[in-house]
């Protein structure tokens, strides 16, 4: 590399975040009191477990800086492509009382008082027809169509708690089908929908019809979500109801879809271990380019990088 090309790259590389901030840093994050965060990758240790650090060595970390935020006022909200039977369980164990769920269109602002909304962005929905955003999609036959025109290659998926049916607003499938022929039987269902791609399945848990490899190379987790939606889309309709100001909130999360949730508040803090996703480093480029100073990189990776941005925060607040 040139030196020209390393000084371009270093210009573009994030400041990770110090233990203890100064200055106008310190400033910025004083006023934060709630956190958006993604899961999997950025708060929750491999395997989704809080009781260890990112080796999997017995760790009570993350419990403890979570009594250190409540301590201090701060509240922690997870975002996350998890339905509500998940994420109710989650923020009940860790004593969280709001989440977003299905990557922005269930808005949870106060799961001890059952206050919650759907979200759905680009597509119709009348709250009032008594069924769900989910059933809105299924009853204009897509899913039976899909299912039916490639038997073998694409199913619900059902990793995502207790099965798809515990969708409120997204279709999740599974499997290996052309993007471009589904797109089009999406265009043609009527419905303001788009497909996201999730990436790739690591293990195709049973029950399964699929008759493709079960080694990773081949299944997709595949959603079908009103268009439009987004993790900050979601965010941002979350903060409109509590009252959020943008200089109040902070996001952290490791994937292209998290920088998303950046842009809605003052602070973002991108997780070490999501720099090596070529999605990543190309929001990265945007973000380093128009908005320099909100990207923050954390010390460390997953559950350790989290606890620490965490403690750097709350050293902000001394």
């Amino acid at each position: 590399m040139s030196g020209t090309a390393a000084s371009a790259a270093e210009l573009l590389a994030p400041s990770q975040l110090p233990a203890r901030p100064e200055g106008e840093l310190k400033e910025r994050l004083a006023k934060v009191r709630y956190v958006f965060t993604d899961l999997d990758g950025t708060m929750l240790a491999p395997g989704s477990t809080v009781m260890a650090d990112s080796a999997g060595n017995p760790s009570s970390a993350l419990p403890e800086v979570l009594c250190e935020l409540k301590r201090a006022g701060i509240e922690v909200i997870p975002v996350s492509g998890r339905n509500r039977s998940m994420l109710h369980e989650d923020c009940r164990i860790l004593g969280l009382n709001a989440y977003i769920g299905e990557m922005g269109g269930l808005i949870v602002t106060d799961v001890r008082a059952n206050r919650w909304s759907y979200y759905t962005a680009e597509m119709h929905y009348d709250p009032a027809s008594g069924i769900t955003p989910h059933q809105v999609i299924e009853n204009t036959g897509i899913c039976h169509k899909i299912l039916e025109r490639w038997q073998g290659l694409i199913e619900y998926h059902n990793d995502m708690g207790p099965g798809y049916k515990h969708r409120e607003v997204t279709v999740t499938f599974r499997g290996d089908v052309p993007d471009s022929e589904l797109e089009a039987m999406i265009d043609a269902s009527g419905l303001a929908l788009e497909l996201a791609d999730n990436g790739y399945v690591n293990r195709i848990s049973k029950p399964t019809t699929l008759a493709i490899p079960d080694d990773g190379t081949r299944c997709r987790s595949l959603h079908i979500i009103p268009r439009g939606l987004t993790k900050g889309k979601g965010v941002r309709r979350c903060m409109e109801i509590m009252g959020v100001k943008p200089e109040e909130g902070l996001a952290i999360g490791d994937a292209p879809s998290d920088f998303l949730m950046g842009r809605k508040v003052n602070n973002f803090i991108l997780m070490e271990n999501g720099l090596p996703h070529p999605g990543v480093q190309k929001a990265l480029d945007h973000e380093m380019r128009h908005h320099p100073g909100r990207t923050l990189l954390s010390r460390g990776a997953t559950i350790d990088g989290w606890v620490a941005s965490m403690r750097a925060l709350l050293a902000a607040k001394e």
